[in-house]
């Protein structure tokens, strides 16, 4: 079947192919989920087989996200703290 292809075709389909591929990274990375590079490594090794793509997939919709607004422990400057 992929003998069958023309320049055109593949120039069409090559790049179709990689954005599937890359389809759980981008969903992980505009989630900002916290750990994105496992999502990008089960969908690399993974997303050829089909099956681990949709692993990829769900982790990338399921996995906790990073809070952007938290302050490191570390950080020096007033702290408040709730009364009550």
């Amino acid at each position: 079947m992929l003998a069958n292809l023309t320049p055109l075709e593949l120039l069409v389909f090559v790049p179709l192919a990689l954005i599937l591929l890359f389809v759980p990274t981008i969903v992980a990375y505009r989630r900002k989920v916290e750990r994105l590079w496992l999502v990008v490594l089960v969908s690399l090794v993974g997303g050829t087989t089909g099956l681990l793509w949709f692993v990829a997939l769900y982790m990338a919709m399921t996995m906790r996200t990073r809070t952007t607004d938290v302050t490191p422990p570390n950080a020096s400057g007033p702290r408040i703290v709730a009364e009550g």
